[in-house]
């Protein structure tokens, strides 16, 4: 459900130390592909040379002239999404090593790290899909924070695209998802979870989220979609906090806590409710 980093890792790298020289550098890099070096010192990572290092060196340079410091290192069972948030939060760096038991096993580049998320990434909306949901989910659990789960559901869509067409019901879809994304926090997480679905996941306790929530009631109601097609929405909520207690099973809990808002959602729409909160969930034991 949540893939590590060592599900996509790069391994085509080589180890050099200080002292290589970088006309063999380059030699390797053109005739072998090899895009990444990692530079020792005394067994001790120093530095890594790639592609940008060797355009401007000048070839009777060592590796130690020509490395640069622009990388980090994670260890190889990190969460993908969480070497994204690495990568967002440093701007200067373009690659991350993978290391198992202090020995790097592979690498990750911030451009293949954005060729795989694009898979997870819905082209209609350009929010993400629900992997990105379920993650920040399990974070805020693990880090024992308050989690609020928002489950946005839009009321006849199906009657939309029967009436109007699929060309009109895109059109509506990345309108809400551009309003949602507008009235929402950026620490808020919003994806696509499917359909005329959305998900949101706040670290926030229910209280501070409710107003969110109404608020996107709101702005969906009286927002002038194409041909003045009227859109509503329901809402479904639930709530965790995780106090001291171990989770035995993190995905059985996080599906409980999704699966619960969706159908607090359908229930908002049964009994004519703009929004349903389901159930809180306290010292959840999965």
């Amino acid at each position: 459900m949540i893939r590590k980093v060592v599900d996509i890792l790069q391994k085509n790298f080589i180890k050099v130390d200080v002292l290589y020289g970088g006309t063999r550098i380059r030699d390797i890099f053109k005739k072998e592909g090899i895009e990444c070096f990692i530079v020792y010192e005394e067994n001790r990572l120093v530095g890594i040379i790639t592609k940008d290092e060797l355009i401007d060196a000048h070839p009777n340079r060592i590796a130690a002239d020509i490395m640069s410091y622009k990388y980090l290192c994670v260890e190889y069972n990190t969460y993908m999404w969480e070497v994204k948030e690495l990568f967002d939060s440093n701007s200067n760096i373009e690659i991350i090593l993978v290391e198992k038991e202090h020995e790097v096993i592979g690498y990750i580049s911030r451009r293949a790290l954005n060729l795989e998320l694009g898979k997870y990434m819905d082209e209609l909306t350009g929010l993400y899909r629900k992997e990105y949901m379920f993650f920040n989910a399990y974070k805020y659990i693990q880090e024992k924070r308050y989690v609020s789960i928002l489950f946005i559901d839009l009321n006849n869509f199906g009657f939309i695209d029967k009436e109007y067409g699929h060309i009109i019901g895109d059109k509506i879809l990345q309108g809400v998802a551009k309003i949602l994304k507008q009235n929402i926090p950026s620490n808020f997480c919003l994806c696509r979870y499917a359909g005329d679905e959305f998900g949101i996941v706040a670290p926030y306790h229910i209280k501070e989220v409710k107003p969110f929530a109404k608020k996107i009631i709101e702005s969906i109601k009286i927002h002038k979609f194409l041909n003045n097609i009227q859109v509503s929405a329901s809402i479904g909520v639930t709530f965790c906090i995780i106090k001291n207690r171990k989770i035995k099973n993190m995905s059985h809990l996080l599906n409980k806590l999704i699966n619960s808002a969706s159908l607090a959602s359908t229930k908002a729409k049964k009994v004519d409710k703009s929004m349903v909160i389901k159930d809180i969930i306290i010292d959840e034991i999965a």
